[in-house]
């Protein structure tokens, strides 16, 4: 790897780790049942939905999980009081998941978070640094966005052996 890939590879790593740790340390002052990263997101996915009745198997697919790895999330965030579970009439082999109060005021402190997060970084880059990072990051996200759809493996380079 040149200098520069090793350096990325670094960021990358560490940026991830430090994001990761800050929303676990955020998560552990909440009030109420404590909440993992995981859970949070789940809760996220829920919420995108703009408070309709979600489906686990729309659930699942919007988090790229499998229905079971759901089911036992699902499970946790309603004993914990975060999540209800319906089987709303007439077919009542569905069931929707729907967000309750206290995960609504989870979200909202997730939320207040992740804009204080963003604040502070813009405060501490100019206009053309915050520019360049919001293209970077595009093409970042672009490039992991494909990976995924490609099954998450790294093209690796040929060799001449």
């Amino acid at each position: 790897m040149t200098r520069q890939e090793e350096q990325i590879n670094a960021f990358l790593v560490e940026v991830f780790n430090d994001v990761l740790r800050l929303e676990e340390e955020h998560l552990r002052g909440l009030g109420g049942k404590r909440l993992s990263v995981s859970e949070m997101h789940v809760l996220e996915a829920v919420q995108q939905r703009g408070g309709a009745d979600i489906s686990m198997r729309q659930l699942a697919a919007g988090l790229g999980v499998t229905a079971s790895t759901l089911t036992i999330a699902v499970k946790t965030l309603e004993r914990k009081g975060y999540l209800v579970r319906l089987r709303p009439l007439p077919d009542k082999r569905r069931v929707v998941v729907q967000l309750t109060e206290p995960a609504q005021r989870a979200l909202q402190a997730h939320a207040r978070f992740h804009q204080a997060l963003v604040q502070q970084v813009s405060a501490r880059l100019t206009g053309a640094e915050l520019d360049a990072l919001c293209q970077a990051l595009a093409q970042l996200h672009g490039f992991f966005t494909e990976l995924s759809r490609e099954g998450g493996r790294p093209a690796f380079p040929q060799t001449g052996t």
